[in-house]
């Protein structure tokens, strides 16, 4: 595992779900010693009415889930990857060497927890098909992560996040054509673009708004699909804090 995880909303089956994951895994997946994965189904015993978990049942989830990692995520045999919860089940996904061992390694975690149901199952899937077409985010839930992580750091500082102020943004196309483009875009949504700087291979571009940082999903989402789409790689934002205490 990494240190890297975070979570996600989506749909799953049409159903509400979270979705929470090792993103770090990305890095190194697929792990050739660890093709199979397996699946430990836990069958909440006080979901919400909507399927997803309740505070209720918080805390023995959590015991629950540190007791399958301790015991079933051993060393270089198998790596847990994450877990979705919908329809009133939490579904823990591992990567392992051997089923087998996985199977029974569940089992025994599983002991220590009596008053919950579950099933395990495994297949192969070397390529980690299940991480990267489930688990992982996609591009704009990945987005909608990085923002929440920056929204989240300005609100350990008290900020207003509903104040719109100057925020600055940074995106690398990979040409001076595809960096006209964006800078056409981005004039007429009213955005200051700043001069491009070329090295490296790229070219950076640097633009800034009054936004609010509490609806910047809808700012950064489309921006990212346009840069994507022109070959670069859009590369955050950032804005100064604005006090709760100094906003009118």
């Amino acid at each position: 595992m990494s240190d890297d995880w975070d979570f996600y909303p989506l749909l799953v089956d049409s159903e509400p779900a979270s979705i929470y994951v090792d993103l770090g895994l990305a890095q190194i997946a697929p792990v050739r010693t660890q093709p199979h994965m397996g699946y430990v189904r836990v069958f909440m015993r006080h979901p919400r009415g909507d399927g997803l978990s309740s505070s209720e049942e918080f805390e023995a989830l959590l015991r629950l889930e540190d007791a399958l990692i301790d015991g079933v995520a051993v060393g270089d045999v198998t790596t847990y990857s994450g877990r979705n919860t919908s329809s009133g089940s939490r579904d823990f996904y591992f990567y392992t060497k051997d089923p087998k061992i996985f199977a029974a390694s569940a089992e025994m975690a599983m002991a220590h927890h009596p008053d919950y149901k579950f099933k395990t199952g495994s297949q192969l899937d070397p390529e980690w098909g299940i991480y990267f077409n489930f688990l992982y985010p996609s591009a704009d839930d990945l987005q909608r992560i990085m923002n929440r992580r920056v929204t989240d750091n300005l609100a350990k500082y008290g900020d207003a996040l509903s104040k719109p102020r100057p925020i600055d943004h940074l995106a690398y196309l990979p040409n001076a054509r595809a960096a006209a483009s964006l800078r056409g875009l981005l004039g007429e949504q009213g955005f200051t673009v700043y001069e491009p700087e070329v090295g490296g291979g790229s070219v950076m571009l640097r633009f800034e708004r009054a936004d609010r940082p509490d609806a910047i999903d809808d700012v950064v989402i489309p921006i990212a699909r346009r840069v994507k789409e022109l070959g670069g790689a859009y590369d955050g934002w950032g804005c100064e804090v604005v006090s709760s205490l100094e906003a009118p």
